[in-house]
């Protein structure tokens, strides 16, 4: 299909088309820009070293941060893509691993086209992968008016947003009777947990247990969302999915999370962070997301190059392999020399000082 360079490339050329500018990050910041909001990242587990000044520096575990800190506007919206390594914590072992992301990132005078856009974006961005796909909408407003209006206390407040973060109906009933919840309060979780599919049969059930003014605001903007793709080719593409959460201290609106077949896990991830930027009470605000493109290249974008000719070898007169590769590339053809089998390009054997079509 391609390198993953071409997927980089038409992502960020699908982004200038919606008129934001390329973001080009220094390697690293000052560890301090992350110790103040280490709760936005994903861990807190960061490279750190001292400078030559002297100020401690960290190998770059976001993004956002710096878009944030360095380009946020005066008036009106900033628009960025960018396409950056990050540094973070293996989950699966004890060391450090490198990850390549592009996104985006819309800072400012955010609205409702904003955040339309933000989300047509994703999209498309995982449209580009060529494989099946769909994007869950959630929303911090409508998880956390349910947890404030049952919970009685932190513990039931995070126990709550567990079983609805990891669906456990399981543990519906067993949290009912540990802190006495209602059956009004019972119901909701599990109408929650359980919400179909299809957003236009999800919607009804969100709107009748959205407890509060900023649920119930949720659920309208939810709606807008799914109706302003509704009859184009993204409507089927949608699904309403309470169980993404995210940190309340940063995120206040519609989150979302996009998926891909054969990939485990989610490949983008993004939302609405205002409390990220409007610490000045400016009503500045921030929609943004990533795209972990290294899962979506390793599975339909190989590395391999894309070369015209491949000439697999075994041993043989090396001159003369030579001489035949610079054959192909007098005749302006890419030629790759490959011990062993490739995956793309016209393939040839060199054997015995002789080419043999494959």
């Amino acid at each position: 299909m391609g390198s993953n360079t071409d997927l980089k490339g038409m992502l960020e050329a699908l982004y200038a088309s919606y008129g934001y500018e390329k973001y080009r990050m220094a390697g690293f910041e000052e560890y301090s820009l992350y110790l103040e909001n280490k709760n936005f990242l994903t861990s807190d587990k960061m490279i750190t070293f001292n400078d030559l000044d002297g100020r401690l520096m960290a190998l770059k575990p976001d993004v956002t941060l710096s878009i944030v800190k360095n380009a946020l506007p005066r008036s009106g919206v900033g628009k960025y893509y960018y396409t950056e390594s990050v540094y973070r914590p293996n989950k699966a072992s004890d060391a450090f691993r490198e990850l390549t992301q592009t996104g985006l990132e819309a800072l400012g005078a955010v609205d409702d086209v904003t955040v339309t856009e933000a989300v047509e974006l994703a999209l498309k961005s995982l449209e580009l992968a060529g494989a099946e796909y769909v994007l869950a909408l959630s929303d911090v407003r409508f998880t956390e008016g349910m947890i404030h209006a049952i919970g009685k206390g932190e513990e039931v407040k995070e126990h709550l947003r567990e079983v609805i973060s990891k669906k456990s109906v399981g543990e519906i009933k067993w949290l009912a009777e540990k802190y006495a919840l209602t059956e009004r309060d019972e119901e909701a979780i599990r109408a929650i947990i359980t919400l179909p599919s299809e957003p236009l049969k999800a919607l009804p059930t969100a709107a009748k247990y959205a407890f509060g003014k900023e649920a119930n605001a949720a659920v309208d903007e939810l709606k807008a969302l799914i109706n302003a793709f509704s009859g184009t080719r993204y409507a089927d593409k949608l699904q309403i999915d309470f169980s993404i959460t995210g940190n309340t201290g940063y995120y206040n609106g519609v989150l979302f999370s996009g998926y891909v077949m054969g990939v485990a896990g989610a490949v983008l991830k993004g939302g609405r962070y205002d409390k990220l930027v409007d610490f000045s009470g400016g009503g500045k605000g921030a929609i943004g997301f990533a795209l972990y493109t290294d899962e979506i290249t390793e599975k339909y974008f190989p590395d391999d190059p894309s070369v015209d000719v491949v000439i697999e070898y075994d041993g043989g007169n090396v001159a003369e392999l030579l001489r035949t590769a610079d054959a192909f590339r007098s005749e302006g053809k890419s030629v790759l020399l490959s011990k062993g089998a490739a995956k793309s390009g016209k393939k040839y054997l060199f054997r015995n000082g002789e080419l043999i079509g494959k």
